[in-house]
């Protein structure tokens, strides 16, 4: 006896939730400035709107060789964020941490 082929459809998410990553960073950083040794912004999408950013900064150098650059989150950013990518809430609030 042949098994059956059950394997489910495949759906395209895209069009449904939509990721808004680009635009909420461009966002932060014109909002709070770009930090002096910015590493990365993470921005990790949660539920309803709902986001959670991250920049990352690399550590001041101590003088000791290293092989790899420390990095700490040097700010994070509680997020609601409307269907078309616009910053609604941020928790805390957004204001400018560093010039330009």
């Amino acid at each position: 006896m042949a098994k059956a082929d059950q394997t489910a459809p495949q759906q395209d998410n895209s069009v449904a939730e939509s990721d808004h990553t680009e635009q909420i960073k461009s966002q932060i950083l014109e909002k709070t400035g770009r930090p002096p040794r910015l590493h990365r912004v993470e921005v990790c999408r949660h539920h309803n709107g709902n986001y959670r950013v991250n920049m990352w900064e690399q550590l001041e150098p101590t003088g000791d060789s290293a092989f790899s650059a420390a990095v700490k989150i040097g700010s994070s950013y509680y997020l609601k964020v409307s269907d078309s990518g616009e910053i609604l809430q941020s928790n805390p609030p957004l204001s400018k941490l560093h010039q330009a």
